[in-house]
Protein backbone atom coordinates (compact mmCIF):
# COMPACT_ATOMS: atom_id res chain seq x y z
CA UNK A 1 0.00 0.00 0.00
CA UNK A 2 2.05 3.29 -1.27
CA UNK A 3 -0.18 6.26 -1.44
CA UNK A 4 -0.23 8.24 -4.69
CA UNK A 5 -3.15 10.56 -4.55
CA UNK A 6 -3.78 12.07 -1.34
CA UNK A 7 -6.42 14.88 -1.25
CA UNK A 8 -5.41 17.56 1.44
CA UNK A 9 -8.54 20.04 3.19
CA UNK A 10 -8.23 22.42 6.17
CA UNK A 11 -10.98 21.91 9.15
CA UNK A 12 -13.88 24.35 8.78
CA UNK A 13 -13.88 26.74 11.80
CA UNK A 14 -16.77 27.30 12.73
CA UNK A 15 -18.46 23.91 11.83
CA UNK A 16 -21.10 24.32 9.19
CA UNK A 17 -24.24 23.11 11.30
CA UNK A 18 -26.35 23.40 7.86
CA UNK A 19 -24.08 20.60 5.76
CA UNK A 20 -24.26 17.26 6.22
CA UNK A 21 -21.68 14.24 6.03
CA UNK A 22 -17.93 15.10 5.49
CA UNK A 23 -18.60 18.84 4.35
CA UNK A 24 -19.36 20.12 7.56
CA UNK A 25 -16.15 20.09 8.79
CA UNK A 26 -13.53 20.15 5.92
CA UNK A 27 -12.92 22.51 3.04
CA UNK A 28 -10.87 20.45 0.39
CA UNK A 29 -8.09 22.05 -1.27
CA UNK A 30 -8.12 22.10 -5.02
CA UNK A 31 -5.66 19.41 -6.44
CA UNK A 32 -5.67 20.27 -10.42
CA UNK A 33 -5.42 16.62 -11.27
CA UNK A 34 -8.10 14.80 -13.17
CA UNK A 35 -7.54 12.22 -10.60
CA UNK A 36 -8.63 13.78 -8.21
CA UNK A 37 -11.84 14.82 -10.16
CA UNK A 38 -14.95 12.92 -11.29
CA UNK A 39 -16.24 11.34 -8.21
CA UNK A 40 -12.66 10.18 -7.00
CA UNK A 41 -13.72 11.18 -3.06
CA UNK A 42 -17.42 10.40 -3.22
CA UNK A 43 -15.98 7.03 -4.64
CA UNK A 44 -13.67 6.69 -1.37
CA UNK A 45 -15.99 7.74 1.10
CA UNK A 46 -18.57 5.55 -0.07
CA UNK A 47 -15.69 2.55 0.16
CA UNK A 48 -15.10 4.09 4.09
CA UNK A 49 -18.49 3.85 4.74
CA UNK A 50 -19.36 0.15 3.60
CA UNK A 51 -16.73 -0.68 5.98
CA UNK A 52 -16.65 1.61 8.85
CA UNK A 53 -16.64 -1.65 10.87
CA UNK A 54 -13.01 -2.83 9.97
CA UNK A 55 -11.93 0.89 10.82
CA UNK A 56 -9.80 1.83 13.77
CA UNK A 57 -8.40 5.50 14.66
CA UNK A 58 -5.48 6.29 16.80
CA UNK A 59 -3.19 8.85 17.37
CA UNK A 60 0.75 9.00 15.93
CA UNK A 61 3.34 11.09 17.51
CA UNK A 62 6.56 12.12 15.41
CA UNK A 63 9.81 12.82 16.79
CA UNK A 64 9.21 16.42 16.65
CA UNK A 65 6.12 15.98 18.98
CA UNK A 66 3.18 16.82 16.82
CA UNK A 67 0.58 14.72 17.11
CA UNK A 68 -1.39 13.20 14.06
CA UNK A 69 -4.86 11.20 14.46
CA UNK A 70 -5.19 8.19 11.88
CA UNK A 71 -7.97 6.65 10.55
CA UNK A 72 -7.52 3.32 8.95
CA UNK A 73 -8.38 0.03 8.18
CA UNK A 74 -7.17 -1.91 11.39
CA UNK A 75 -5.51 -4.42 8.88
CA UNK A 76 -3.30 -1.24 7.51
CA UNK A 77 -2.68 0.19 11.19
CA UNK A 78 0.89 -1.12 11.46
CA UNK A 79 1.71 0.39 8.15
CA UNK A 80 0.99 3.66 9.00
CA UNK A 81 3.62 5.03 10.99
CA UNK A 82 6.24 4.12 8.18
CA UNK A 83 3.80 5.80 5.40
CA UNK A 84 3.99 8.58 7.62
CA UNK A 85 7.36 9.11 7.93
CA UNK A 86 8.17 8.53 4.76
CA UNK A 87 5.59 11.25 3.49
CA UNK A 88 7.23 13.53 5.73
CA UNK A 89 10.31 12.68 4.34
CA UNK A 90 9.20 12.84 0.87
CA UNK A 91 10.26 9.31 -0.10
CA UNK A 92 6.93 8.45 -1.30
CA UNK A 93 5.89 10.55 -4.59
CA UNK A 94 2.48 11.47 -4.81
CA UNK A 95 0.35 13.10 -7.94
CA UNK A 96 0.39 16.39 -5.76
CA UNK A 97 1.97 18.03 -3.25
CA UNK A 98 1.76 16.95 0.99
CA UNK A 99 2.58 19.48 3.21
CA UNK A 100 2.44 17.21 6.19
CA UNK A 101 5.97 18.04 6.40
CA UNK A 102 5.17 21.71 7.28
CA UNK A 103 3.31 21.03 10.10
CA UNK A 104 5.57 18.14 11.37
CA UNK A 105 8.35 20.24 11.40
CA UNK A 106 7.01 24.08 12.24
CA UNK A 107 7.35 25.14 8.81
CA UNK A 108 4.88 27.82 7.83
CA UNK A 109 4.19 27.78 4.52
CA UNK A 110 2.94 30.70 2.15
CA UNK A 111 0.42 28.81 0.29
CA UNK A 112 -0.74 26.00 2.22
CA UNK A 113 -1.15 24.79 6.20
CA UNK A 114 -3.52 21.78 5.48
CA UNK A 115 -4.91 20.40 8.34
CA UNK A 116 -6.36 17.07 7.08
CA UNK A 117 -5.82 14.61 4.39
CA UNK A 118 -6.89 11.82 2.40
CA UNK A 119 -5.78 9.04 0.89
CA UNK A 120 -8.48 8.53 -1.96
CA UNK A 121 -7.05 5.33 -3.09
CA UNK A 122 -6.13 3.66 0.36
CA UNK A 123 -9.01 5.12 1.83
CA UNK A 124 -7.19 6.35 4.63
CA UNK A 125 -7.16 9.56 6.70
CA UNK A 126 -5.13 11.81 8.76
CA UNK A 127 -5.58 14.96 10.74
CA UNK A 128 -3.67 17.48 13.19
CA UNK A 129 -4.55 15.86 16.23
CA UNK A 130 -7.31 18.20 17.76
CA UNK A 131 -10.14 16.47 19.88
CA UNK A 132 -12.80 18.81 19.03
CA UNK A 133 -12.27 17.73 15.60
CA UNK A 134 -12.32 13.80 16.12
CA UNK A 135 -15.67 14.38 17.81
CA UNK A 136 -17.62 16.02 14.61
CA UNK A 137 -15.27 13.49 12.53
CA UNK A 138 -17.15 10.57 14.08
CA UNK A 139 -20.08 11.84 13.46
CA UNK A 140 -19.80 13.64 9.75
CA UNK A 141 -18.04 9.49 8.53
CA UNK A 142 -21.35 7.57 9.86
CA UNK A 143 -23.05 5.94 6.72
CA UNK A 144 -26.55 7.69 8.32
CA UNK A 145 -25.35 10.95 7.24
CA UNK A 146 -24.79 10.85 3.62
Amino acid sequence: MTPYLIQRAKFKSPIQLNEIGIDRIIQLDYMGSAEFEFGALPKSLIRIRENADNYTHFRYAFSTGKVVTVFCKKEDRKKMGKILENLVAKKIRLKEFCDLDNYVNDEVAVFRNNDFWWDIQNDFMFWKFNSEFHKEFKISITPTTV
